[in-house]
């Protein structure tokens, strides 16, 4: 199935059944796609079921690349599974799947659910069962996946991860005195992160990257640098009550993407500084486009990324602080951050927040900001200190009704004739965007429109 399809089913859900500005998309709202249950015997290899922690070793288990791998839904997995050495190529990724159904794995007293260790091309997938998502993570006291010790080049999909004691899903190796760890030494690059369903965990939905970009104390050896990330993409997933950040991506200089997600109720446990629909974190840079944030407890879209980072096309509603809010308190190679044809809905603090005042090109052009206790221009964007910014065609108003949207109670904010806005927005082609939220054309009239949908 695409990422557009999935994303409209999800919006399906989203417009059909929830009231103005508060929803909740429970699996059973969500749609999903049915499809035919894989049998056992395509695979190359079946994990026996156990109660005690399972260390497969596929080096020596004859694991070569194209291998699949399978978790039977017919048999119980009530502890830890350790994945080592799963070593295929990126012709032929080593594939670990579940077959004959949903496949649970529900553990207790366990710190993961499902982990990987001195891995490279492999794909873990949920994708061939009778329902959605194929493999399902419950009861870690910490993590329900952790992809480590040097794992790259890989891609997970198509799994539920819940009920975990921290975050839903780990991708990192945390510097340590051996040098293999550091940067410089170990990238992680080509990850896939899609299509998949993490709600109710303590901490993180998605945990990505070490958060110390400029260095972490180690006892016995000092200061280290952690590794980075090259080419990673986060898509077309849905987080529904993170303890902390929804989606939390840090140390990727290289190649980032963060696209058509829905985050919802995110920042639960209300922690300071952790409480973001998205947090784009230290060394990060690249883009974060058509997602929908709806309802938490901090800021919608949170950046100190690397300055070179784009903002386009993303709907944040109900933000428990800032909706959009970025500063330069990390590592800067970028000429300036650019926040364009956002649509920002009630945020409780400042729509958009530039606290960049180094950079010389920050750019705010063609965002829309709803804010019902709106009392002057600070309130819809602020910039620190007069940080240098291009603020151009923003539309500000107290009154949502003003915008003619299609369905605003039902989170629709396609326009219908007469809006205000179309034709209204600056000329944004040199940006290469081609496509608003909803994967419409951009743009599609005699001039682009203002906010995350074009008429």
């Amino acid at each position: 199935m695409t990422i557009h399809k999935r994303l409209d089913n999800i919006l399906l859900c989203v417009f059909l059944s929830m009231p103005l500005f508060t929803f909740q998309c429970s699996k059973d709202d969500d749609p999903g796609v049915k499809g035919p249950i894989k049998s056992c015997s395509t695979c190359t290899f079946v994990i026996a079921g156990s109660d005690k922690n399972s260390i497969i070793d596929c080096a020596e288990l004859g694991v070569k690349p194209g291998d699949t791998i399978c978790l039977d839904a017919k048999l119980k997995y009530r502890s830890s599974l350790t994945f080592r050495n799963i070593i295929g190529t990126a012709a032929k990724p080593v594939i670990i799947t579940n077959c004959n159904g949903t496949v649970n794995i529900v553990v207790s007293n366990r710190p993961y659910n499902i982990k990987t260790s001195t891995s490279k091309y492999f794909r873990i997938t949920g994708g061939d069962t009778e329902g959605y998502y194929g493999i399902n993570l419950k009861g870690s006291t910490s993590d329900g996946i952790v992809l480590t010790d040097l794992s790259s080049d890989f891609e997970v999909d198509h799994l539920e991860i819940h009920h975990v004691g921290f975050a839903g899903m780990m991708a990192k190796t945390d510097p340590t005195c051996d040098d293999a760890t550091i940067r410089g030494n170990y990238t992680m690059r080509n990850v896939l992160l899609h299509d998949n369903f993490i709600h109710d965990t303590a901490g993180e939905g998605f945990y990505l990257g070490s958060s110390s970009y400029g260095g972490t104390e180690v006892d016995g050896c000092g200061t280290r640098l952690p590794h980075t990330i090259e080419n990673i993409s986060v898509y077309n997933n849905h987080v529904l009550r993170s303890g902390w950040d929804g989606i939390q991506l840090s140390c990727a200089t290289v190649g980032a993407a963060i696209y058509n997600n829905v985050i919802e109720n995110y920042g639960v446990k209300n922690e300071p500084s952790q409480q973001n629909g998205i947090l784009v974190g230290g060394g990060t840079g690249g883009v974060c486009y058509g997602n929908l944030i709806n309802g938490g407890t901090g800021v919608g879209i949170c950046t100190f990324g690397l300055g070179d980072n784009i903002f386009h096309d993303n709907i944040v509603i109900n933000a428990g602080d800032k909706g959009f809010f970025c500063d330069e308190r990390g590592t800067l190679t970028g000429d300036g951050f650019k926040y364009i044809n956002n649509t920002v809905i009630n945020p409780k603090d400042i729509g958009i927040a530039i606290y960049s005042e180094t950079l010389p090109n920050n750019v705010c052009i063609n965002n829309i900001i709803v804010k019902a206790n709106g009392s002057d221009d600070k309130s819809y964007i602020t910039t620190l200190h007069n940080a240098p910014t291009v603020k151009s065609n923003n539309y500000t108003t107290t009154k949502i009704g003003d915008l003619l949207f299609l369905n605003a109670k039902n989170i629709n904010y396609r326009l219908q004739t007469g809006s205000p806005i179309i034709d209204q927005g600056t000329d944004i082609s040199s940006y290469d965007i081609n496509l608003d939220f909803y994967k419409d054309k951009r743009k599609n009239g005699a001039a682009y429109d203002i906010g995350a949908s074009e008429f």
